[in-house]
């Protein structure tokens, strides 16, 4: 199967299963009293274990610190290719403190028209395509609440990356420093915003990054690195 036909699924298993649970979400106990005949949510984190997150942004063309400032200190090319993506969680323990353990796994379709950047850049007259898959644990805090009506989370997710082949920023990494990008470290630090009525559905803002680990792993100390944002659902 495609990463392409795989983002197809996903997108299709979000739809469906947003469609399947969606009844149930603001459904009050059958003993509950007037006061609870708005929108009731239980307190535990575990309420809805499962997620589905789908994301895109922009593929940045420098390193993890400038990328989370969104590379405003960079002269000349910011950006080269984007990326596309879905990705499946499980939380699977309450730490306490409201901290929660869980699980990721997720595909992205890494696109543009940059095949090197960006000391030499080379561009293609075709669409390139370098797809990704990550896996790993997640750690989320569900963070607080703003105004009685949003709340901002946060999350950590980390594991290892494995991609099919490399264009732009990365490409010329490899290039530089004689590595390989296909197996990297994955980190995606995120923050979430949802409503308090509403806390199936989050607006998540991720840095998505591949490290080399200062060498460790491919010789690189650096992959690809993007900000993305994307919508999730939880149930």
């Amino acid at each position: 199967m495609s990463f392409r036909a795989l983002l197809s699924f996903l997108i299709l298993a979000a739809a469906l299963t947003s469609r399947s649970f969606g009844a149930d979400l603001a459904a009050a106990p059958p003993d509950a009293g007037p006061a609870l005949q708005a929108p009731y949510f239980a307190p535990s984190s575990l309420l809805r274990p499962d997620s589905i997150f789908l994301f895109g942004g922009a593929l940045s063309t420098d390193s993890l610190g400038d990328t989370f400032q969104f590379d405003l200190n960079r002269n000349g090319i910011r950006y080269d290719n984007f990326i596309a993506g879905a990705a499946y969680a499980h939380d699977f323990t309450d730490l306490g403190y409201g901290f929660t353990l869980g699980g990721e796994i997720g595909i992205a379709d890494r696109f543009g028209h940059y095949a090197l950047c960006c000391d030499t850049v080379v561009k293609s007259s075709s669409l390139l395509n370098s797809g990704e898959l990550w896996a790993g644990p997640r750690f989320s805090y569900q963070g607080f609440v703003l105004f009685d009506a949003v709340r901002v989370a946060g999350a950590i997710t980390t594991g290892f990356s494995f991609t099919t082949d490399s264009i732009g920023r990365e490409r010329s990494r490899e290039l530089a420093y004689d590595g390989s990008a296909r197996m990297l470290i994955y980190f995606g630090p995120e923050l979430s915003f949802s409503l308090v009525n509403h806390p199936e559905w989050e607006l998540v803002y991720r840095v998505h990054h591949r490290s080399g680990a200062d060498g460790t792993f491919g010789n690189l100390r650096e992959g690809y690195n993007a900000n993305v944002l994307g919508v999730r659902y939880k149930f």
